[in-house]
């Protein structure tokens, strides 16, 4: 079997052979949330709706106004620097994005020859929109799928795993502690 990018259209099938989660352990319940993740993670990531059409930008765009709202107005250079595109390339995708009104070029105030690129405020809206992970559209149409339990049972269970605190990370066997000034080493006893 060969694996895709595309979002699965089916859910995945069930194990036969697990257990129901109520008898788990919670290394089988572990290992269960990690093998079902990555199906989540496809079906629901806000970037396939990008594929759909729902967002005005490319992905390559995308990761344009991210960066700039991440990093604050830049030169053409700097942009394209940063991203490891060539200043031309950059320079056609900014003109893009500018005709859609997400970006503005502006002067900079400190240095009047620079010009430096910024998100407009639509362009600030289509980063905040592709903030989250999953996509609350996506998540809203399974939800309608479920009954009041399932969908509180889903709620609780993600905020569980999002607020227990997980085990302290094993620590190294503590070092012998240092001679006293009292004490003799055994190298000064020979």
């Amino acid at each position: 079997m060969v694996a895709t990018n595309e979002p699965s259209s089916k859910p995945a099938a069930p194990d036969a052979s697990t257990e129901p989660a109520q008898g788990l352990t919670a290394s089988q319940a572990a290992r269960r949330v990690a093998r079902l993740f990555p199906e989540v993670y496809r079906r629901y990531h806000w970037a396939n709706r990008v594929r759909g059409g729902d967002l005005p930008v490319t992905r390559r765009a995308l990761e344009v106004l991210q960066h700039l709202a991440a990093s604050g107005p830049l030169t053409v250079g700097e942009q394209a620097e940063h991203l490891g595109l060539r200043r031309n390339s950059m320079s056609a995708l900014l003109a893009r994005l500018e005709d859609k009104g997400l970006v503005a070029r502006v002067r900079d105030e400190r240095d009047e020859r620079r010009v430096l690129v910024w998100l407009t405020q639509p362009g600030r809206d289509v980063v905040s929109r592709v903030g989250q992970v999953l996509s609350p559209d996506l998540l809203v149409s399974v939800m309608e799928n479920l009954d009041a339990e399932e969908r509180a049972a889903v709620v609780r269970g993600f905020e569980l795993i999002a607020t227990t605190p997980t085990s302290p990370e094993p620590t190294a066997p503590a070092l012998p502690a240092p001679p006293s000034k009292g004490r003799t080493r055994a190298r000064d006893q020979l």
